[in-house]
């Protein structure tokens, strides 16, 4: 990760043209959410797990996988 120091002398070297451009990007950058579960998001994913059934969520286990027929024969 760059320091606050060496962002400065790295502005600092850019031409004044350049000066409006970076500072949109930067301030673009600081205004994005950063990345994760927002609160709806974490709702969401709590009401889903009332769709799990009582013996799945006692052992956290999926069943033991079926073997079937093949319809090929």
């Amino acid at each position: 990760m760059i320091s606050k120091e060496e962002l400065k002398k790295e502005v600092d070297k850019l031409p004044e043209g350049l000066l409006d451009e970076v500072y949109a990007l930067l301030k673009g950058l600081i205004t994005q959410k950063k990345p994760g579960i927002s609160e709806a998001g974490w709702k969401k994913w709590e009401s889903n797990l009332k769709n799990f059934t009582p013996d799945f969520m006692n052992t956290r286990e999926q069943p033991i996988q079926q073997i079937r027929d093949s319809f090929d024969s």
